[in-house]
């Protein structure tokens, strides 16, 4: 294969740079893996692109090679040596991760430290640690699999072959990454500034800080609440059993609230009650939905001597003056009673 011809394969014009000749190697990869395509071609073709990227690779790596240079005279000893040139940076991380909050968390946002540990995956060979060659696996002579063998020499099976995993191609330690699949390993303590009002599912794209230019990409799941239910224009709902008799006494009590308890007055007249303000954010750094509690009045199943002594007392002490629903019920159940007889 010649040069032209490698250019052809990868499907680059000539004089292409290294950056070029790698994304396109990388790209025919993704495509023709015999890993990742079933087409009775791709172990062929797999072998062109790789053999295409060896021949331009080489080539590259020729022409960045400086040339012999005449030698120089050695400096006069009086001169000081040469500092060595700074390490290159390294590249920015990429931290991805998932941000779990409550409905609480979510709803007010606010400064958050995240913790944790992050691999920065080699892009060039896809975390593997490798890339394939055009030679033939030396361990099966390219055909992928190895023969077993008995005691006497006979071939038994078949097994795949450990060092190509299958697909008769020689692999090459990956340049970028020295072989190990990752270009580092660091423990991060980032903060981070939550607006309020996140919904579940929500990405945030933030910069992690520092002088590399680290990116922190944060996926938001929201807890499920043991009391609370979102709806989606952010109206918040709990439902509660309250006593029956601080019910019907049109008492006190305490509801749960995103902010803490407060205190709620009860009216025997409703079951329903509205907190204007107090749920969750409209949209993300919006005014607050309304907050809506539902309240469901248990009396026991059966009452004691002592609250049957106290029922009856309180009956008892019912005024039903005239007008009233009991007075005027009475007065037409009366008068029809009365043309029974």
């Amino acid at each position: 294969m010649g040069t032209d011809d490698a250019y052809a394969e990868l499907g680059l014009a000539a004089g292409a740079t290294d950056h070029e000749i790698k994304a396109a190697w990388r790209r025919l990869v993704s495509q023709w893996h015999p890993d990742r395509n079933a087409s009775p071609q791709a172990v062929a073709r797999m072998q062109r692109i790789n053999l295409a990227f060896e021949l331009l690779r080489q080539g590259v790596e020729a022409e960045a090679r400086p040339q012999a240079q005449p030698q120089a005279e050695p400096a006069p000893a009086s001169k000081s040596a040469r500092t060595p040139p700074p390490e290159p940076p390294r590249p920015a991380w990429h931290i991805e991760r998932k941000l779990k909050l409550t409905l609480e968390q979510a709803a007010v946002g606010g400064r958050m430290v995240l913790r944790g540990r992050h691999v920065e995956r080699c892009e060039a060979c896809e975390g593997l640690g490798y890339r394939h060659s055009p030679r033939p696996c030396e361990h099966c002579h390219g055909v992928g699999r190895i023969g077993q063998r008995n005691w006497f020499g006979w071939v038994t099976g078949f097994e795949t072959c450990s060092h190509c995993e299958g697909d008769g191609l020689a692999r090459l330690e990956c340049e970028a990454c020295n072989g190990h699949g990752e270009l580092g390993r660091c423990r991060y303590e980032i903060a981070v500034d939550l607006p309020a009002g996140l919904r579940h599912g929500e990405e945030l794209n933030l910069s992690a800080g520092g002088t590399h230019g680290d990116r922190l990409k944060l996926h938001v799941m929201l807890r499920e609440h043991a009391l609370f239910r979102l709806d989606p224009d952010g109206t918040l709902h709990c439902e509660m059993p309250v006593d029956g008799f601080l019910w019907m006494a049109n008492r006190w009590i305490e509801v749960p609230t995103l902010g803490g308890m407060q205190q709620l007055r009860l009216d025997r007249r409703h079951l329903r009650y509205r907190l204007r303000g107090q749920g969750f954010p409209k949209t993300r750094g919006g005014p607050r939905a309304h907050y809506i509690v539902d309240v469901k009045p248990l009396f026991p199943a059966q009452f004691t001597r002592e609250q049957e002594k106290l029922i009856e007392r309180l009956a008892a002490s019912q005024q039903h003056p005239p007008g009233s629903p009991m007075h005027e019920w009475r007065t037409r159940f009366e008068g029809w009673k009365g043309r029974q007889g």
